[in-house]
């Protein structure tokens, strides 16, 4: 629950709301429902927050890799398995600097 009562989108509706689906994947390996931007994923990352256990950004931008995989989202083209190791390889530190701040500033 969110501030107010209000239930709070859970990652996956998050997802497809940024891809203008209605539905994930039946097939996420063979059917993709959309593409997303790296930086979507760190936003919905920073939104979603309070809600998970990821103790950084980094951490928690993996875990929304995660979920967009699971329902057909690709981000930047290629399959977020992917990314996930471009993550952890380091390739998008800059980007993830750029939005340390606003990551300590959401709401725990």
């Amino acid at each position: 629950m969110g501030k107010g009562g209000q239930v709070k989108p859970s990652a996956t509706q998050l997802l497809l709301k940024a891809v203008g689906a209605k539905a994930p994947s039946g097939d996420p390996m063979h059917q993709k429902i959309g593409d997303l931007p790296f930086e979507k994923i760190v936003e919905i990352a920073i939104e979603k927050k309070p809600d998970l256990l990821a103790k950084t950004l980094k951490a928690a931008v993996k875990t929304i890799l995660g979920s967009a995989r699971s329902i057909g989202v690709t981000v930047d083209g290629k399959d977020p398995k992917q990314v996930t190791r471009e993550v952890e390889e380091g390739l998008y530190d800059a980007i993830l600097a750029k939005y340390e701040k606003k990551w300590e500033e959401a709401e725990e």
